[in-house]
C-alpha cells in the first residue's frame, strides 16, 4: 500500500473547502446572499447573550443593589458562612459585626454573601 504524502492530503482538503465555500454559480437576487453564511454564528452570538451575558449581569446587578443596601442591625450571612449582624459601618467599605454576644469582627462589604431574614434566624 502506498503513502499519501500530507502536502497532497492539504492540497485536496483545501480544494473540497474552496469549492464548498463558493458562491453559487448562478449571480440571483437570493435574500440571504451575503448574510447567509454568517447567519449561524449570529445566531450563536445571539444566544449567548440571552443565555449567558444577561442573566449574569442581572444577578450582578442585584447583588451590587443587596450589598448597597446593607443597614445597620440587619442580619447577613457571609461568605464563609457565618451569620452576622451588622453593627456599624465604617468607611462604607468595612462592616463591624457581631457573631455572637460580646463577639464583633470587621469584615469587608464584598463578602457579604447575603441577607437573612428574622425568621429563618429565630428558627436556628
Amino acid at each position: 500500500m502506498k503513502l499519501i504524502k500530507p502536502q497532497i492530503v492539504l492540497l485536496m482538503m483545501s480544494a473540497i473547502f474552496l469549492e464548498s465555500c463558493a458562491p453559487p454559480p448562478e449571480a440571483g437576487g437570493s435574500p440571504l446572499g451575503f448574510i447567509g453564511p454568517f447567519l449561524p454564528f449570529v445566531l450563536i452570538i445571539v444566544l449567548f447573550y440571552f443565555l449567558i451575558i444577561r442573566p449574569q449581569t442581572k444577578q450582578q446587578n442585584a447583588r451590587e443593589d443587596m450589598l448597597k443596601s446593607l443597614k445597620k442591625g440587619a442580619n447577613i450571612l457571609t461568605n464563609g458562612g457565618i451569620m452576622a449582624r451588622i453593627i456599624d459601618i465604617l468607611d462604607d467599605d468595612i462592616l463591624i459585626v457581631e457573631i455572637s454576644k460580646g463577639v464583633n469582627i470587621r469584615i469587608k462589604r464584598e463578602f457579604v454573601n447575603s441577607l437573612i431574614d428574622k425568621e429563618e434566624t429565630s428558627k436556628s
